[in-house]
């Protein structure tokens, strides 16, 4: 099965000096649900906000995760399923977590790139 990275589009001399995301980030509406392989442990949230590269997961959950802990993440935006392999980037206990995506499939990329492009034009 073929997989591909996530490819990073906005350079460094784009970003804000203090804004390390390599993309930006689109406000939306969804549910997650997360699975940390090594552990067992899954978790749900709210998707906050999406982008090429990333999410963040809003959960009350307290979680004992580490970061850069890889992780599986199914979540749904407007409607779309997604399934993907990330790891943590920012843990915040009883508020939720930022995930950088690690691993994802050519298809499920492509629809992740129309939605992402969806939510832009909602935004401008």
């Amino acid at each position: 099965m073929e997989r591909a990275s996530v490819s990073r589009t906005t350079s460094t001399a784009e970003k804000l000096p203090s804004e390390r995301r390599i993309a930006k980030r689109h406000a939306c509406d969804g549910f997650a649900e997360v699975v940390v392989p090594t552990s067992g442990f899954l978790f749900r949230g709210e998707i906050a906000d999406l982008s090429e590269t990333g999410c963040y997961v809003k959960t009350r959950a307290r979680l004992s995760l580490r970061r850069s802990s890889e992780a599986e993440l199914r979540f749904t935006v407007n409607g779309d399923n997604f399934s993907v392999l990330a790891r943590s980037v920012v843990v915040r206990t009883g508020i939720g977590v930022g995930f950088e995506f690690s691993v994802i499939e050519p298809q499920m990329h492509r629809k992740l790139l129309e939605l992402i492009e969806e939510l832009d034009s909602r935004d401008s």
